[in-house]
């Protein structure tokens, strides 16, 4: 009682009030006061944390499930605070059960609204989509409170809003868990149809790759085969136009040379009548000469072997006439070289 001397802790803020107004305020104050006509009310500037568990909230297919979750919060504005929740401060030891009292006056608004909030959204969801949107949730109660009149009123500001797990009754566990068990086989039952599928569906393109590939080769093989046809067509054309030029050359040729042999028979022919000619002429000239003077006249440009070869023609078609004629190797030498 009476002047005491107060020194409050930098995370403190401290108002000074005397008549109902306050005249001094601020972080960590130190200073001397009346206990008898002034008073202080403290307002910690350090973050709460509440927990929440709604055990009763209803999804749209009419489900209970169970909510947890963490709200972390902070005074901003304290001169707000002060008006709505008690913190006066007398001494340390009644001072932490006023302010254990505040904080749970304050705990309980922010609870109650939370709760309407997670009761609106999740009212609009199946048990299935509510138990899945635990972080959608507390995006959506962050965002909903934040601009709450009540909070504003209580000069609060929420730092984070954590869902910890949307929980369905054990029932309701049991059912989903059935189902999604039922689904989850489904699926793999799925899977496996749909590799079997695929392999299928795989084995089948390359099948129809390697008929593709045969196809083209055979093509290809065909292309091929005609291409060498052609070639020996063309081949065969070519030769057969050679052959055509060369028997035209030696049609020609013979053409020629049947021309020339023409000529070399009129020649000769023409040469034959001319030595006939001449030689009837001859004959003619001598027709009335005497045999012998004309034998005389062949025989003078005669040489010796020609002559002793005329006369044994001559003794041989006289043979008739000879009994016996000897001639010795001596006779037709000196004969010979006469």
């Amino acid at each position: 009682m009476g002047i005491q001397y107060r020194k409050f802790d930098p995370t403190e803020y401290v108002m000074k009030v005397k008549k109902g107004k306050v005249v001094q305020q601020g972080l960590g104050l130190s200073f001397f006061c009346n206990t008898m006509t002034e008073s202080m009310m403290v307002i910690p500037t350090t973050a709460f944390d509440t927990n929440f568990a709604f055990n009763d909230i209803m999804t749209a297919d009419f489900q209970c499930v169970s909510v947890q979750g963490d709200i972390s919060y902070v005074i901003t504005d304290y001169e707000k605070a002060a008006q709505m929740v008690d913190f006066s401060y007398k001494d340390k030891k009644e001072y932490a059960v006023v302010l254990a009292e505040a904080r749970q006056k304050m705990a309980k608004r922010i609870i109650n609204l939370a709760k309407v909030h997670v009761a609106k959204l999740v009212s609009g969801k199946s048990v299935r989509e509510a138990i899945v949107s635990a972080d959608e949730l507390a995006g959506t109660l962050k965002a909903g409170m934040k601009n709450d009149r009540t909070i504003q009123t209580f000069g609060l500001e929420l730092i984070s809003v954590s869902i910890l797990g949307v929980l369905a009754q054990a029932d309701t566990r049991k059912a989903l868990e059935a189902a999604t068990r039922e689904e989850i086989l489904k699926q793999q039952d799925d899977a496996i149809y749909k590799r079997r599928n695929a392999a299928i569906e795989q084995e089948r393109i390359v099948r129809e790759n390697e008929l593709n590939t045969e196809i083209k080769v055979a093509e290809k093989t065909k292309e091929k085969r005609e291409k060498e046809m052609e070639m020996k067509r063309l081949v065969q054309e070519k030769q057969a136009e050679l052959d055509a030029r060369k028997l035209a050359d030696d049609i020609r040729l013979e053409e020629e040379n049947c021309k020339l042999v023409d000529l070399q028979t009129e020649n000769e022919k023409k040469k034959s009548d001319a030595k006939a000619y001449d030689s009837e002429a001859i004959l003619k000239t001598f027709a009335n000469v005497d045999k012998d003077v004309v034998k005389a006249l062949v025989t003078s440009g005669m040489d010796s072997r020609a002559l002793i070869a005329r006369a044994f023609v001559e003794i041989g078609d006289k043979a008739d006439k000879i009994g016996v004629l000897n001639v010795s190797p001596d006779l037709l030498e000196s004969l010979t070289n006469a």
